[in-house]
């Protein structure tokens, strides 16, 4: 079977032609080969700060203009590259998670505390928290992943209707990292 690609045909199984590792997508149920790709996915990766829809809208800018969409298929090319986005977009907080500014996580004492007492198992928590740091058990909120907390982050606070959540103050975070960079030698 002879499958239609730019400038030729690609005979399945023949051997003859091998595209670049990464840089092909599934579209479709076709492999299709895309221009830059790496340069693509690492555009998305500079802007992790954006939503999914403005991560979505960089990586469709950056994928017309190096390469032909025909409008009528560009969803199927974005759900493909999206899927492919996301893998790396994990990988890349993986590694920003393992450290913070170069001070390792576990080192960091930034993490909420449910008080018992003043949580109504609203589960608004659980919901907002997307690093799933909450886990609900016997109808309460509970910590059970302190160390996905993003530094600095406390928004799951602003949720919680009993204020049963808290952090340690920012002034508290600010002496523990000085304090840590002096330890491992970090240089701000």
């Amino acid at each position: 079977m002879d499958i239609f690609h730019w400038g030729g045909t690609l005979s399945e199984g023949a051997g003859c032609y091998r595209r670049p590792p990464g840089s092909s997508l599934k579209v479709g149920g076709l492999d299709v080969g895309i221009a830059g790709l790496p340069d693509i996915i690492e555009k998305g990766l500079e802007r992790l700060d954006e939503p999914d829809q403005g991560q979505k809208a960089i990586l469709l800018s950056e994928l017309k203009a190096r390469n032909y969409v025909p409008s009528s298929v560009q969803e199927e090319y974005m759900v493909a590259l999206w899927a492919e986005f996301k893998k790396h977009r994990a990988v890349r907080k993986d590694k920003m998670e393992d450290s913070f500014k170069g001070i390792p996580r576990e080192e960091i004492p930034w993490f909420p505390n449910v008080d018992g007492s003043k949580c109504s198992g609203c589960s608004s928590c659980v919901e907002f928290c997307a690093q799933g740091v909450f886990f609900f058990v016997e109808g309460k909120s509970h910590v059970v992943r302190p160390r996905e907390c993003i530094v600095g982050n406390s928004n799951c606070r602003s949720f919680c209707p009993e204020k049963a959540i808290s952090f340690p103050t920012m002034a508290e975070l600010k002496e523990t990292l000085k304090s840590l960079r002096e330890k491992h030698k970090i240089k701000v």
